[in-house]
């Protein structure tokens, strides 16, 4: 998953709105996935756009263009107001915490509003024929790299080192580790679930054991992963499944119960979730050897949605690999 970077740049005329865009190819050609702020007037706007957008993003560029003279200096000349809507923009970034902001002024403009208090080392550019290439300058010296992100990601699938057995399960448990980069609050509630699961190539098919998945480590379904750190979830077991079955069945006439019937526990092999299902037949999915796909989704409050696919190749034998496919911020 590529690290997003939110560009707030003016767009007031022809020349910077296709300054937004080359600012943005630039990036994109550095493997950074963008999101260039558009000018929304309204407070329901800036609910639905900005702040979601800016809550999905890792990285912060703020392009600051002069606006309307408001002052002249003996010794700096004219002097100019800065774009006073991304002035906002950078507010509210500042406001959720990120760790990794670059500010690049038009020379002449006065630091007002946040730009007073955020000190900034960045150098500045004279007008729209140098502006990318002071950007270039200033992400070159920025250190700011692509698998960087202040959202949950995953990585680390691995499966358990021997054959264990948890509840009605036997087998080898598959972990993923689900990381929260915020600095500033936990992912609270954190749970996941598998959504859907095909054989590679094929259209998924839904899951039908939509319950959260265990909590690795812990006896419940949900994590609280705290700034910075990580926690890891059950999302697969290839083994075996125990169900309890009845050796005869001596039915009461009067009751219908069964009368002196012993329990035997029959196994099953297969491919099973550690789900808070509690039916007996509810862990098993319909998969046989070959190589496929299954999709899971994370949750957490204050977080947007991880949907992370991963592929299982089993073999004849039941000897499974895994390896993460992709991971999606939806």
């Amino acid at each position: 998953m590529r690290s997003r970077v939110f560009i707030s740049c003016g767009q007031s005329c022809p020349e910077e709105r296709e300054l937004a865009s080359k600012v943005g190819n630039l990036l994109t050609a550095r493997g950074f996935d963008v999101y260039i702020a558009i000018d929304v007037q309204t407070i329901l706007e800036i609910n639905s756009r900005i702040i979601q957008e800016l809550k999905n993003s890792d990285c912060y560029l703020f392009i600051n263009f002069r606006r309307e003279r408001i002052g002249f200096g003996w010794k700096t000349g004219r002097q100019y107001r800065g774009s006073l809507f991304s002035n906002q923009e950078l507010a509210i970034a500042y406001a959720l915490n990120f760790e990794r902001i670059l500010v690049i002024n038009q020379d002449r403009i006065l630091p007002e509003g946040i730009l007073k208090y955020i000190g900034i080392n960045t150098e500045k550019f004279v007008g729209f024929d140098d502006c990318c290439a002071t950007v270039e300058r200033a992400l070159d010296r920025s250190g700011w790299t692509t698998d960087y992100s202040r959202r949950l990601r995953a990585d680390g699938l691995r499966p358990s080192d021997r054959g264990l057995h948890y509840g009605r399960l036997r087998g080898y448990f598959f972990y993923i580790n689900i990381h929260n980069g915020r600095p500033d609050i936990a992912a609270l509630e954190t749970t996941c679930r598998c959504v859907g699961f095909a054989r590679i190539g094929e259209h998924l098919r839904p899951c039908p054991i939509r319950s959260p998945l265990k909590a690795t480590g812990r006896s419940g379904f949900a994590h609280t992963i705290f700034p910075n750190s990580h926690e890891a979830f059950d999302i697969l077991c290839v083994g075996y499944c125990s169900k309890p079955v009845v050796m005869s069945q001596n039915a009461n006439a009067v009751s219908g119960a069964f009368v002196g019937s012993p329990m035997m526990l029959q196994e099953t092999r297969g491919v099973f979730l550690n789900s808070a299902l509690d039916s007996v037949d509810g862990h098993s999915l319909e998969i046989t050897p070959g190589v496929w796909e299954l999709r899971y989704e994370f949750f957490a409050i204050n977080f947007p949605v991880l949907s992370v696919s991963i592929e299982l190749t089993l073999t004849d034998e039941y000897e499974p690999s895994v390896k993460i496919l992709d991971q999606k911020i939806i």
